[in-house]
């Protein structure tokens, strides 16, 4: 283990310590920051990192120093952060979250093709089968979703027959074949498609959401252009998109989403992501009808 994913999952015990001292559960944290206790576990999981927009409330919540909960201080005062952050300490935290984001992407995948040892067979025969990949993520592209890099390896954890698809270690979807055969890989690509298609609020995350806000800046310059990051975090654009996407909304209406997410805003700027979210809903939904 590397230094950096060391400090990674200490970062995720400091939040899991201090909130447990201050006698909070998930939810409530959760609630206080206006946010969902998913993306909570996922931080005391070292599966994400606080985005910085938040990480000044974080701090006030838990009554502890941000430098403190990032590794970079041995003093726990919150007080003393203060003073440092009127100073403009600030880009040293974001570079430090920078870095240890880095280390999260290389040691969790958001999507990964996985499979037990005796489907080997069928990846020896398929030397394209990366090729078609690429030309996936290229076809749901022209559809409007954006996919990840997908990692394909074998997992010994996986039964001799079996393969899932994986999102940060969490698996999606799993099967159990009875042979391997010239129509295997077609079979595996079709159940990756559908996952992605399915449960893209599960492989969402905000580093996915920046490419996904980038490419539409560029489709759609007035509605992403001075609105996202500006008035939209990616930390609060990813939490609530994925509360929309659970509840029905197809991926590909990605711009449509923020177009209501800002106007949703406008109506309840200190709404939670979950307030947002059904507000987003009720919204699209009337436009069906």
């Amino acid at each position: 283990m590397n230094n950096k994913t060391n400090e990674l999952m200490q970062i995720g015990l400091r939040l899991s310590n201090c909130r447990q001292d201050r006698n909070m559960t998930q939810e409530e944290l959760a609630g206080r920051l206006g946010i969902t206790p998913q993306a909570v576990s996922k931080w005391e999981r070292c599966i994400s990192l606080p985005d910085i927009s938040m990480l000044s409330d974080l701090a006030r919540l838990l009554e502890v120093s941000a430098d403190w909960l990032l590794g970079l201080s041995a003093c726990r005062d919150w007080a003393e952060d203060c003073a440092d952050r009127a100073a403009g300490d600030d880009a040293r935290i974001r570079q430090v979250q920078q870095e240890m984001g880095s280390c999260l992407r290389g040691c969790l995948d958001p999507l990964e093709l996985a499979f037990g040892m005796g489907l080997v067979p069928a990846f020896a025969q398929g030397a394209s089968f990366p090729e078609r990949i690429r030309a996936l993520k290229v076809s749901l592209a022209k559809e409007g979703i954006w996919t990840p890099i997908v990692r394909i390896r074998d997992l010994s954890s996986l039964g001799e027959m079996e393969f899932a698809v994986l999102s940060f270690h969490d698996i999606l979807y799993s099967e159990v074949l009875d042979s391997v055969d010239d129509r295997t890989l077609d079979h595996m690509l079709g159940r990756l498609e559908e996952t992605v298609r399915g449960s893209y609020h599960e492989i969402l995350y905000p580093d996915l959401a920046k490419d996904i806000a980038d490419n539409l800046k560029v489709r759609y310059p007035a509605l992403i252009e001075g609105i996202v990051p500006e008035k939209i975090s990616y930390g609060l654009l990813t939490e609530t998109a994925k509360i929309v996407l659970a509840g029905g909304v197809r991926p590909c209406l990605f711009p449509k989403m923020i177009e209501h997410l800002e106007c949703a805003m406008r109506r309840s700027p200190d709404a939670t992501p979950e307030e947002l979210a059904e507000d987003i809903l009720i919204q699209m939904n009337r436009k069906k009808q």
